[in-house]
């Protein structure tokens, strides 16, 4: 399980959500991640809320004051918000819904038509090792749900389970794993393969790992294979190279490389993703909520990471229709882009190829794993259909609630997050004191 959060600056969130009166959806998630805090806390948990009830006025100016420096600027020479009102409306935030600085630019609060729901946003710690943890309780309370979690986190178990399911998955052609006898790592074939590695351009990636980090694309030259920088290199050394990420990051994968659908390659030369929300609803099947296009905006990047480059933008579910785009908040707000900024590639308005059938892969694959409430699937569209690629089960919203013109708690999403929540909140799951995601962790890199 992932640790559970605190809320970044004022704690009023934990005090006041239980006891608010629910008149929205958003108050049904927001009381229920306060109760799962106060149930999952030791001593020391409540002196750290403690700690942190009376420091928060230190810890807001050192937040605000950090984006705002960096940030404020330009949010004020796009929308004529002076740096002063930028700073008020932070600490509204802050002090009425527990929204951090970071959020109010993460967000776009600073546009009145956000400002005026932003009650209704649901904030990256109400749902990792919040939401999240209390759904995996419930499920592995309930007799009818196996552990499938595991399988999800596994790279190569997931794409194994979804092989056996006929769900359609990047394949894995071989895999590097430690020797329990020489403690060796060692390459390990899914198929009957000639030694080393496949003569084919691969992608490799950690069997465990999130972000794109370790990620990397080779392309087969005949003598050798050539990465995105265009420097060339020997079996033996792309070999050697790769037991070095797995010293690092564990196990590796290598796998083919995909190719986008024909209609998709003007946006990207590597592979353009999506991250597809599904959720259990409440009829007990599994249903895609949001879609969000996710874009390489930096050359010679082999992933297409929001947080590594990339941009991202909200696909219409019912239509597969693709809104503009915006690139990370960090180095340029108030930036959204109708074409791609590299290739001149049009992004607002594309309609998505095969899309009817990519929801329906995804609720499939979702099937596989039914003790996961919502899991964020990462899908390709490729010229032979939807490929899964992986899925998160830690899922978060910050590029839902990014892209999209309302909040989570006023989506299907919100409506769904609210019925489960409130449903396991009031069983008598067993206590389970968890680690902490403390205000220290905030500023580790991660």
């Amino acid at each position: 399980m992932a640790a559970t959060r605190l809320p970044f600056c004022s704690p009023y969130r934990l005090f006041v959500a239980p006891l608010a009166d629910s008149r929205r959806t958003a108050d049904d998630i927001h009381a229920a991640y306060a109760l799962y805090a106060w149930r999952s806390m030791g001593a020391k948990h409540v002196l750290l809320v403690t700690v942190l009830t009376l420091a928060w006025p230190m810890l807001f100016v050192l937040m605000a004051m950090m984006f705002t420096r960096r940030i404020g600027p330009v949010v004020a020479a796009t929308t004529g918000k002076s740096l002063f009102r930028q700073l008020s409306e932070q600490l509204w935030l802050a002090t009425a819904y527990s929204i951090p600085p970071d959020k109010y630019y993460v967000f776009d609060l600073f546009r009145p038509e956000r400002l005026a729901n932003a009650r209704d946003y649901i904030l990256r710690y109400e749902l990792k090792g919040a939401f999240h943890n209390l759904m995996h309780l419930q499920a592995k309370s309930s007799p009818r749900f196996a552990d499938t979690k595991r399988a999800l986190t596994d790279k190569l178990s997931f794409f194994r389970r979804c092989e056996t399911a006929g769900v359609v998955t990047p394949k894995v052609l071989a895999h590097v794993e430690r020797s329990s006898e020489n403690h060796r790592w060692e390459l390990h074939y899914e198929q009957a393969a000639a030694a080393g590695l496949p003569k084919r351009d691969i992608f490799i990636k950690p069997v465990k790992g999130k972000g794109g980090r370790g990620c990397e694309k080779w392309v087969y030259v005949g003598h050798g294979y050539r990465s995105v920088n265009g420097y060339v290199v020997t079996e033996g050394e792309l070999l050697a190279r790769i037991v070095g990420l797995a010293e690092w990051r564990g196990r590796y994968l290598i796998q083919e490389c995909l190719e986008n659908h024909p209609d998709l390659r003007d946006l990207s030369g590597g592979i353009t993703s999506l991250r597809i929300t599904s959720c259990r609803n409440e009829q007990g099947r599994f249903e895609v909520t949001n879609a969000t296009l996710k874009l390489s905006f930096a050359p010679g990047k082999a992933v297409d990471n929001f947080h590594q480059g990339g941009g991202v933008a909200m696909v219409d579910v019912a239509t597969g229709r693709v809104g503009s785009a915006s690139d990370s908040w960090k180095d340029r707000p108030c930036v959204w882009h109708s074409a791609h900024p590299v290739s001149g590639a049009v992004i607002e308005g594309r309609m998505l190829p095969r899309w009817k059938e990519t929801v329906d892969a995804v609720e499939r694959a979702h099937s596989q794993f039914p003790d996961c409430f919502m899991v964020g699937f990462d899908v390709a569209i490729t010229e032979r259909g939807p490929v899964i690629i992986e899925g998160n089960v830690q899922s978060g919203c910050d590029m839902i609630q990014r892209t999209h013109d309302k909040p989570v708690g006023k989506q299907r999403l919100g409506q769904l997050l609210a019925f489960h929540a409130t449903t396991a909140i009031r069983l008598p799951l067993r206590h389970k004191q968890l680690n902490w995601f403390g205000p220290s962790d905030y500023f580790r890199p991660r």
